[in-house]
């Protein structure tokens, strides 16, 4: 066999078993596409902190049976988002104020240490690619689209670290912080207010900055900053 042709079937390989590894705690069939949905539904808050959703209305809203509706519960809540409640259903977490800062501290590690193996494994196209994520306009955040907009770019930003991390095993492990990140702070607020965003793209601005230029320790230290005071610039 041809060496190049080889190698991109080897490579090819690789990628996907990156993609089976990041993706290694989430259901599949039904129970994964709702848990899919109703994740995102929790994030932009469809669903109220406290508020209770039964197994049947859950069931109703998005034409399944009662087993995927139990799988995708039992899933969301081994994840942090909702309580499963006896001949009730569910209901959506209220995190204390003191919950929230001790899951950012530990958010805070993870994605510090995701940038400095970013910094290590990087290439030059990838960096480019970092560099060329911006945040969307910061004028429609009172609304769900302006709240997907910008959670979309927040992603994009923090998938690409991990992926020039290049530590698929940790990423699939680790990835649902970030999404559980999204829903505690949008969990107590109804908009993010332009300031905040605004010093929060900045910071973004700031690790993209680092990570190109190679200064791993500074890289790895604005991260750890920017998510650790999450909670105290956004939930005022």
């Amino acid at each position: 066999m041809d060496e190049a042709l080889h190698d991109l079937i080897a490579d090819s390989e690789n990628r996907k078993r990156m993609v089976s590894r990041r993706n290694m705690n989430v259901p599949t069939g039904k129970a994964g596409e709702l848990v899919a949905e109703l994740e995102r539904r929790l994030i932009l808050g469809y669903y109220k902190p406290g508020e209770n959703l039964s197994f049947k209305m859950l069931a109703d809203t998005f034409g399944v049976s009662r087993q995927p509706v139990s799988s995708a519960v039992g899933h969301l809540r081994a994840s942090g988002y909702v309580e499963v409640l006896p001949q009730v259903g569910c209901r959506v977490v209220r995190p204390s104020r003191e919950e929230v800062g001790d899951f950012f501290r530990m958010h805070a590690r993870i994605e510090a240490v995701a940038v400095e193996l970013a910094v290590e494994r990087k290439t030059a196209r990838e960096a480019e690619q970092l560099a060329a994520i911006t945040p969307p306009s910061t004028t429609a955040l009172d609304t769900i689209s302006g709240r997907a907009e910008y959670i979309d770019y927040v992603d994009a930003f923090h998938e690409k670290i991990w992926s020039m991390a290049k530590a698929p095993m940790l990423e699939g492990q680790f990835r649902g912080m970030r999404n559980l990140a999204s829903f505690y702070l949008w969990q107590g607020i109804s908009s993010l207010a332009l300031p905040a965003a605004e010093k929060l793209n900045a910071q973004r601005s700031r690790i993209a900055e680092r990570i190109v230029a190679g200064d791993k320790e500074s890289a790895s230290r604005l991260m750890h900053e920017h998510v650790l005071a999450k909670p105290d610039l956004v939930l005022v």
